[in-house]
């Protein structure tokens, strides 16, 4: 048995076997230090099964749990289809470059297209700092996830609210 991490890679292997369910990650624990798999909180002497830094409850598997890539991939879609978006767009504008004012591609669709390509930028970042993000709180995820959402929305509305009013 050991106590593995999010992604499945084992940190410690307990040669006891275990005595009660709630009891085996305390024994297991007792005189070790192992990392929390959620936040790295060293869990050496723990009271009880949970991590006393991000309260992860703790359990002893063989095999490796079931990673939470919910809430990231919910924060990764606006951007990845901003990103899209972005793309599809840059060959239109690119030709209207050096037209005369007013004949060119309007203000607010060129704020749109710089978004979208910051948008895209997010997501790699996003991917580059996925460990970190996947050992927030599954609450911490979420409310990043419907920041990001939030973000996107209101750039969405107010560059369809500055085409329609200041045209």
């Amino acid at each position: 048995m050991s106590l593995v991490d999010h992604a499945g890679s084992s940190k410690v292997t307990a040669d006891a076997p275990p005595t009660e369910p709630l009891d085996e990650v305390v024994a297991f624990l007792a005189g070790r230090s192992a990392p929390c798999p959620r936040c790295g909180y060293d869990l050496r002497d723990i009271q009880s099964p949970r991590c006393p830094e991000c309260g992860e409850p703790l359990v002893l598997r063989i095999g490796s749990p079931r990673a939470r890539f919910g809430w990231l991939v919910v924060a990764m879609a606006p951007g990845c289809f901003s990103g899209v978006a972005a793309t599809l767009l840059a060959f239109p504008i690119y030709r209207t470059i050096g037209l005369p004012p007013g004949r060119g591609v309007p203000w607010p669709i060129m704020v749109a297209e710089a978004f979208g390509i910051a948008s895209a930028a997010s997501v790699g970042a996003m991917y580059l700092a996925r460990h970190r993000i996947m050992s927030w709180t599954g609450r911490r995820q979420m409310v990043f996830a419907l920041g990001v959402w939030g973000a996107h929305v209101l750039v969405f509305v107010l560059t369809i609210l500055a085409m329609i009013y200041l045209k």
